[in-house]
């Protein structure tokens, strides 16, 4: 069954235009897609609970260094099916069915969000208020209309507070107004800080790491990724994102996901980097250097530069 999401989701993102990557095995995150000023990094559930707190948080981590927008596509939750147009929340991600999805890129998105307690909207405060006091309408009197108190219609004029579904209906009922604003899938999430975990790596990935920073990069360790760090080069034309896989030696295994990375680089219009404690020879297709070239680059744009250059060697 994800399987088949997974599939049906690369299908109506590449309808829509975007650029999607091959979906991935065993990472916080099961693609990219990318279009535009868009980039969205995509976790397919079948059921949102299974998403654990560390996974949620590696997710927004990865989601915030690489400047996209987490989003889970699932089924149900752990104890029913999910609601087509309502957007659920697990750990501060949004997670909506494929329907909700489709809706949303074909310009209907979700007015309802499901919380504690029930099924929510967010509305416009302001035109609220505007509303209300045009029409010589009390506060008391709207509240005693929607069945709240007096302080609940403050905090929804003030942007404090979202009526539940039922209330909300009766408030545009008896205002004869829309108020109901949509729910935006695509909007970043802000709240997450970037922690940066050096400790529990083997000694020459610190190393590597370390000296990528010492480059002038500034560098991010991630987990459950198919890349060990993210490294950043800020210029005065652009920013230069570097997808770094750092391991020992080489293997199959290391060049499958090597240039998996390579390729996932093409689409967020940055670089990857292969960097080998041992490097025993020269590769086709990949950007591959050992720990001893990389400390020989004087700064972060001389090893773009290189890298620049071995690709198009290929």
């Amino acid at each position: 069954m994800r399987e088949i999401l997974i599939s049906e989701c690369i299908e109506l993102l590449r309808a829509h235009k975007f650029i999607v990557s091959k979906p991935l095995g065993r990472s916080c995150f099961d693609m990219v897609a990318s279009k535009e000023d868009i980039r969205l990094i995509l976790k397919i559930l079948k059921n949102i609970d299974s998403l654990s707190k560390d996974q949620s948080k590696e997710l927004k981590k990865i989601s915030k260094i690489l400047h996209g927008t987490p989003l889970i596509i699932g089924i149900r939750t752990r104890n029913a099916p999910m609601e087509h147009g309502v957007v659920y929340d697990r750990y501060n991600i949004k997670a909506v069915t494929f329907e909700t999805f489709r809706d949303y890129l074909e310009g209907s998105p979700p007015m309802v969000y499901a919380n504690r307690g029930g099924f929510f909207v967010k509305i416009d405060g302001n035109v609220l208020k505007e509303v209300r006091e045009s029409m010589g309408i009390s506060v008391g009197k709207l509240a005693e209309v929607a069945g709240v108190s007096r302080k609940a219609i403050y905090k929804y004029e003030t942007q404090m507070a979202n009526p539940s579904v039922d209330v909300a209906i009766k408030i545009e009922e008896f205002l004869d107004v829309p108020l109901v604003r949509g729910i935006d899938l695509f909007e970043p999430v802000e709240d997450e800080d970037v922690e940066n975990k050096l400790e529990n790596l083997e000694d020459f990935k610190k190393e590597a790491i370390n000296f990528l920073n010492d480059l002038g990069f500034k560098s991010f360790v991630v987990e459950k990724a198919p890349f060990d760090a993210v490294a950043e080069k800020d210029t005065e034309k652009d920013m230069n994102i570097l997808l770094t896989n750092i391991e020992e030696k080489s293997s199959e295994e290391v060049k499958r996901k090597a240039l998996f990375v390579r390729e996932l680089s093409k689409m967020l219009d940055g670089y990857s980097l292969l960097i080998l404690e041992e490097k025993e020879k020269e590769y086709k297709n990949l950007p591959v250097i050992s720990l001893n070239e990389l400390k020989k680059m004087d700064d972060a744009l001389e090893l773009i530069e290189h890298i620049k250059s071995m690709l198009k060697s290929f």
